[in-house]
């Protein structure tokens, strides 16, 4: 019912949800849905058997009956001329299926081939520090088929102490390797996870609070900022926390940020897209489209190559340069973000760039909402719902 109401409202990257469901806003939060779980549990009854009527004219006893069968399905003309030229029968055709097989997976799962033995390790490790809050250092080895490392940890921390209950007596995790999905996902205050390696998608997921860092191997002799260090979709969703990683992210970097901190060295497309809080600072080149749907919180960028006005979404953001005559308490913050950055991860890139701060200081770009933009949308946002 909820999600139906978002389909039309499409406000998303506003915190303006009118459902109060992709948003921090305390007061529309208060709009989510305050029903019974029967309530839900009924409406997923009539769904049900509304399926079961349109099954039964149909002469269908399951849907596991219905897999396969496209040439149920009708083709409309399509209301373009685009989808007019589009020709699904190579999709719908189903001359080549045997019926004597099954059309579908039998299995009921798929046996993962991490048993979360290392999660369960780290767990067990670092129990009695999160149960005495007292803290702590812990070294391991991880590997590309290790998901969601600090899960359990940030689980067990936000159970006995909040989101940010132990951010004065922190648990030092120091990784080496590559680590897989989902490194440091809902990461909690008290939680700070070093990787020396490189992370696959989705880095500090849903990130609360804590700290996450990123550098190369000590022996690698590639160039940092020119080398992806983590994947697609990082502090998707972050709250708060801070992230620092020696070299690029993927696409979709900083996705619905809202209150994270991070500085990296490189992104691709749509970065800081739907952000509505939080500081991202990025020390090099960016993909097209940054900052679509950017509301809230602000970016640094900087731009060597001086394209970055061809690479940034125009309807919400604004840009302006940083110089030290012009934004005096900018500089001193880009600087002490570079500081944070190079005390964390050691960046070649970020000594250089402190180094010769004056020199480079001109080549970024501060970037933040486009106020008369984003009132203007929100009132025709609110006329069309």
């Amino acid at each position: 019912m909820v999600a139906l109401g978002c389909k039309y409202l499409r406000i998303c990257h506003l915190n303006n949800c009118a459902t109060g469901v992709a948003t921090q806003h305390n007061v529309l939060r208060t709009k989510f849905f305050i029903g019974l779980p029967e309530m839900v549990m009924n409406y997923f009854k009539f769904v049900a058997q509304e399926c079961r009527e349109i099954m039964a004219a149909m002469g269908v006893r399951s849907i596991a009956e219905l897999i396969g069968h496209t040439e149920l399905l009708e083709i409309l003309p399509g209301e373009t001329s685009k989808q007019r030229k589009l020709d699904l029968q190579p999709v719908l055709a189903n001359s080549s299926l045997v019926s004597s097989k099954p059309q579908f997976c039998l299995d009921p799962r798929n046996a993962p081939f991490d048993k979360g033995v290392l999660a369960e390790q780290m767990l067990r490790d670092m129990s009695d520090a999160i149960q005495n809050k007292s803290g702590g250092e812990f070294s391991y080895e991880v590997r590309n088929f290790h998901r969601s490392i600090g899960a359990r940890i940030s689980g067990e921390i936000a159970k006995r102490w909040g989101n940010t209950g132990m951010s004065t007596a922190p648990l030092i995790v120091t990784l080496k390797g590559s680590a897989g999905q989902s490194f440091g996902v809902w990461n909690a205050g008290g939680l700070h996870l070093h990787l020396e390696g490189e992370a696959n998608d989705y880095v500090g997921k849903g990130m609360a609070a804590g700290k996450i860092v990123l550098k190369p191997h000590a022996r690698s002799t590639f160039v940092a900022r020119e080398t992806v260090i983590m994947g697609n979709t990082c502090l998707y969703g972050a709250t708060g926390g801070e992230l620092y990683a020696a070299g690029t992210a993927g696409e979709r970097f900083a996705v619905r940020n809202s209150g994270a901190l991070a500085v990296l060295e490189g992104a691709g497309d749509h970065c800081c897209e739907y952000m509505t809080g939080g500081v991202v600072c990025v020390l090099g080149r960016t993909g097209v489209n940054f900052g679509a749907g950017f509301t809230g919180g602000f970016a640094y960028v900087l731009d060597m190559e001086r394209d970055f006005v061809d690479r940034y979404n125009h309807q919400l953001i604004d840009i302006h340069r940083v110089s030290p005559e012009g934004m005096g308490t900018h500089v001193q913050h880009l600087r002490g973000l570079i500081e944070q950055h190079v005390d964390a991860t050691g960046s070649v890139w970020g000594v250089q760039l402190l180094n010769d701060f004056r020199t480079y200081i001109g080549k970024f770009w501060v970037v933040k909402p486009k106020a008369a933009a984003i009132d203007s949308l929100l009132v025709n946002l609110r006329r069309a719902a």
